[in-house]
């Protein structure tokens, strides 16, 4: 009977309510799950929409904003851009193949990130059969003398390839390019 007796007595469980720390994890996760689930479903090779600066008309799309922001800088410099040579900061590179009115091909990376460690490697297959006709510029993100060119060309995702024409203009390309498509985008930069 005592044993029936412990059985009546036993207490319920306690139902407690989510603390205030709880529900903010749970909103975080939750957020974060959209901002993946919204990256993971944005078109293969669109480049992020670029924030325009205040007092800065609107950018359509980071493609416009690279090139408009490159090409305008190169313009308004008043001192002539030193010669086209790898030992030139990347930024100065620039400056001086967009004043020769050369077709660019800037590709923005990390020497550690998988996905930059992958376009390296197609890059390095790809890019010596262009060599002569389509200057590269090599853009270390992780080296602090180049914040102010990742700063103009908007640079939020790497890998980051941008093909500029020789007027300046062109197009951006984030992520994983395959081996035919740059072949194709470094031709079309060739033959203009």
């Amino acid at each position: 009977m005592r044993h029936q007796q412990q059985r009546r007595t036993k207490p319920q469980p306690v139902k407690r309510r989510p603390s205030t720390i709880q529900w903010g994890i749970v909103a975080g996760v939750a957020a974060l799950v959209g901002l993946v689930v919204v990256l993971k479903w944005q078109r293969a090779g669109e480049a992020p929409v670029a924030l325009p600066a205040a007092g800065d008309t609107p950018v359509v799309s980071a493609a416009t904003a690279t090139s408009t922001a490159l090409a305008s800088h190169s313009a308004t410099t008043d001192t002539p851009a030193p010669p086209a040579d790898e030992t030139l900061l990347p930024e100065a590179q620039l400056a001086r193949l967009l004043e020769d009115g050369k077709p660019v091909f800037l590709f923005f990376h990390s020497d550690n990130c998988v996905q930059c460690v992958r376009m390296i490697a197609i890059v390095e297959q790809v890019y010596p059969e262009f060599s002569a006709a389509v200057p590269l510029v090599d853009v270390n993100v992780y080296d602090r003398r180049n914040s102010n060119l990742l700063q103009r060309a908007g640079i939020r995702y790497i890998p980051t390839l941008i093909f500029l024409d020789r007027a300046g203009q062109g197009r951006s390309f984030v992520g994983v390019m395959d081996a035919d498509d740059l072949r194709a985008e470094l031709q079309a930069l060739a033959q203009e």
